[in-house]
């Protein structure tokens, strides 16, 4: 059986594409709404979230 294909998590938006008007919903609510949705569905091929955050994010 092969491993299972682990979709990317959501680009975080830049700082500087927020208006900081207030507005509702913001841009962070709609990347924290993608980035909940991609959690419970890497949670659904029985992995951990954080631990494939970490194994994609490049070492500084």
């Amino acid at each position: 059986m092969s491993p299972p294909v682990v979709p990317r998590p959501p680009t975080r938006p830049d700082d500087a594409e927020c208006c900081h008007r207030g507005c509702c919903p913001c841009i962070f609510d709609y990347y924290d709404g993608a980035l909940e949705r991609w959690r419970k569905r890497i949670e659904g091929l029985g992995l951990d979230p954080d631990q494939v955050l970490a194994e994609m994010t490049p070492a500084t």
